[in-house]
């Protein structure tokens, strides 16, 4: 059984896998924005691309 990419503990489920680079985890140890699960690397880069998003959404609301 393959381990968790966050805690390394092995994956038992529900597991959720990164929007970013694809390594899964377990629910509890992902971090979430805009619906996204991002493990702890690939997290800064979600945030960062979510707030762009909603910059976005913003603007074409006018």
């Amino acid at each position: 059984m393959p381990n968790c990419a966050v805690c390394g503990k092995p994956l038992e489920p529900p597991t959720v896998k990164c929007a970013g680079c694809g390594a899964e985890m377990h629910r509890g140890c992902a971090k979430k924005t805009m619906g996204k699960s991002y493990c702890k690397s690939c997290y800064k880069k979600g945030k960062k691309q979510a707030r762009y998003e909603r910059m976005a959404q913003r603007d074409a609301w006018g």
